[in-house]
């Protein structure tokens, strides 16, 4: 599995495609934030802090988790490489792995320079006044369980077909569909009860617990059963071309 995370890590990042990647991810970021005006810019929202990134972040994810995760398997599938793979001596579940982990930890890598922003946001703030750090620290949780689940979607879909373009628009519209779908049926005004549920169990809703300061461990269960979820249906789909 560990030789699985480097090959995968290092070939992203050794590469012009993964400093392409990192490089628009901050750009789109930093145009929203501090250049174009609308509600993610944090000099128009009239406090100094984080919510406009954390708002802003899950919609940049929606579009480059897919371009991180589509080459995972079906690039793989393409070049003939993952019959080479699967005779090797390890399990299907530590290919999965090993991959899902390279996906995360690359998305994590990216998402750590954003850590500068707590330093800008606290030399705009008046005098003696401090971000709120509690707030900060459950949002990053709260990103960094969203990329896992993310992820674990992304690898499923690449692992599903043997075209990069497939694997990116699959992801991006599931993603999608998954992040805002339950929240607008919820919008639907079907009944009270089954309307209240449903934007409790949307991805929107748990994503905003962790923005507002809140931990909740039936919120972190949830994402990780997800996570776990989409993490089997690849190791059953790799294991039937295995089979």
């Amino acid at each position: 599995m560990k030789q699985i995370w480097k090959k995968d890590f290092f070939r992203f990042f050794s590469s012009l495609t993964g400093l392409t990647v990192a490089v628009v991810f901050y750009v789109i970021i930093g145009m929203f934030l501090w250049l174009m005006e609308g509600d993610f810019n944090i000099f128009y929202s009239g406090f100094a802090d984080l919510k406009p990134f954390f708002t802003l972040i899950p919609w940049v994810l929606i579009f480059f988790v897919p371009a991180i995760t589509m080459g995972m398997f079906s690039e793989e599938y393409k070049l003939g490489t993952i019959e080479i793979l699967l005779t090797k001596p390890i399990t299907t579940r530590q290919l999965v792995l090993g991959k899902f982990m390279a996906a995360l930890s690359i998305l994590t890598v990216i998402l750590i320079p954003s850590v500068f922003y707590m330093y800008v946001i606290k030399s705009l703030a008046v005098p003696g006044m401090h971000p709120d750090y509690g707030v900060i620290f459950t949002s990053y949780l709260g990103v960094f369980l969203l990329m896992m689940l993310f992820v674990s979607v992304g690898i499923w879909v690449s692992s599903l077909t043997t075209g990069q373009m497939p694997a990116f628009l699959g992801t991006l519209f599931l993603l999608f569909l998954l992040y805002f779908g339950l929240h607008g049926l919820g919008d639907f005004n079907l009944s009270g009860k089954w309307d209240y549920y449903l934007k409790e169990i949307s991805w929107v809703n748990v994503y905003e617990h962790f923005a507002s300061g809140l931990i909740y461990l039936k919120d972190v269960l949830y994402w990780l059963l997800l996570t776990a979820f989409f993490l089997v249906l690849t190791i059953v789909t790799v294991e039937k071309r295995r089979g």
